[in-house]
C-alpha cells in the first residue's frame, strides 16, 4: 500500500474538513477549508487544468443555486455533480492506494481516494446550506429500526450467497475507512438523503419519500446485478431512517460506513468472485 504525498494527504484533509464543518453548519469555515483544499489539490497535481475548471464551475453553480434558486440553474448543478461524482470528468488524478483480492474466493478491489466525489459531496452540501425542509426528526427508536434493517441486509446477503463468511483485518483498514467515510459514504448520503429525500418529503407524505430515495439509491447499483439491487434498495431505507429520525446527514453517513465496514471485515469483498 502507498500513501498519497504529504501536500496530497493536507489537501484530502482539508477536504474533509471542510465536509464536517458544512455538516456542523459552518459554511463560512467551511468554503475556506474547501477553497484551500482545491488550491492545495490543484497544486501538487491531483487537480489538472479541466477538473479545477469543472470544481470552479460546479463552486460558482453552488453559489448560484444557493443564492437565486432556480430549476435550469439546479439542473445543471446537479448534472455536472453526478458527472463528477461518477468520474466522468477528465483532470483528476485520483491516487490509487492498493489492488488485488482481499480473499482467494472474491473479486480484485482496488482503493482509490477519489477527489472528485469527495469535492462533489461538499459542493452539494454547500449549495444546499439552509434549503427549506418541512419535515420532523421522528426520533431514536427510528433510528434504531434503520440500523436493524441493515442488520438485517447483511444477514439476507449472506443466506442468499450474495456475500460469504471472510473474516479479515486489511492493512489498509484506515485508510480504506476514510475514504469510505469521506469520499463515498458522505457524498452519496448528501445526494440520496439530505438532497433527494428531503427534497421530496417537501413535496409528498415522508413515507413515500423515504421509499422513493430508497429505490433510486438501489438503482444505482444496477451494474451488480438485481440482487444488488435489491440489497442496495434496503440498505437505502436504513439509511433513509437514520436520516430522518436525526435529520444529520453525517450520522446517516456514519450508518453508510458501519454497514460497509461490516461488510469489508466479516465478508467477502466487494463481492465474491
Amino acid at each position: 500500500m502507498m500513501l498519497p504525498a504529504p501536500i496530497e494527504l493536507a489537501s484530502f484533509g482539508l477536504l474533509a474538513m471542510a465536509l464536517l464543518l458544512q455538516c456542523l453548519g459552518l459554511p463560512r469555515s467551511s468554503l475556506l477549508a474547501g477553497t484551500a483544499a482545491i488550491g492545495l489539490a490543484a497544486y501538487c497535481g491531483l487537480l489538472q487544468l479541466l477538473g479545477l475548471l469543472a470544481v470552479v464551475l460546479a463552486g460558482g453553480l453552488s453559489y448560484v443555486v444557493y443564492r437565486f434558486p432556480r430549476p435550469a440553474w439546479t439542473a445543471l448543478w446537479l448534472a455536472l455533480l453526478l458527472a463528477l461524482a461518477l468520474h466522468v470528468l477528465p483532470g483528476f488524478d485520483n491516487p490509487l492506494l492498493w489492488q488485488g483480492k482481499l480473499t482467494p474466493d472474491s473479486q480484485p478491489y482496488r482503493l482509490f481516494w477519489s477527489f472528485d466525489k469527495g469535492v462533489a459531496g461538499w459542493l452539494l452540501l454547500l449549495g444546499l446550506h439552509d434549503a427549506p425542509h418541512h419535515g420532523r426528526a421522528w426520533g431514536g427508536t427510528v433510528a434504531a429500526v434503520g440500523v436493524l434493517l441493515l442488520v438485517l441486509v447483511l444477514a439476507l446477503a449472506q443466506e442468499s450467497g450474495m456475500v460469504a463468511y471472510a473474516p479479515k483485518l486489511p492493512a489498509w483498514l484506515l485508510p480504506w475507512l476514510f475514504a469510505n467515510f469521506f469520499l463515498t459514504a458522505m457524498p452519496e448520503e448528501a445526494l440520496f438523503r439530505h438532497g433527494l429525500q428531503r427534497w421530496l418529503e417537501n413535496r409528498v407524505e415522508p413515507l413515500p419519500a423515504l421509499i422513493a430515495a430508497s429505490l433510486l439509491f438501489g438503482a444505482a447499483h444496477v451494474a451488480g446485478g438485481w440482487g444488488w439491487v435489491g440489497l442496495a434498495t434496503l440498505a437505502g431505507l436504513g439509511y433513509g431512517l437514520v436520516y430522518a429520525a436525526t435529520r444529520q446527514v453525517a450520522l446517516a453517513a456514519l450508518a453508510h460506513l458501519a454497514f460497509n465496514t461490516a461488510h469489508l471485515l466479516l465478508f467477502t469483498y466487494p463481492r465474491p468472485g
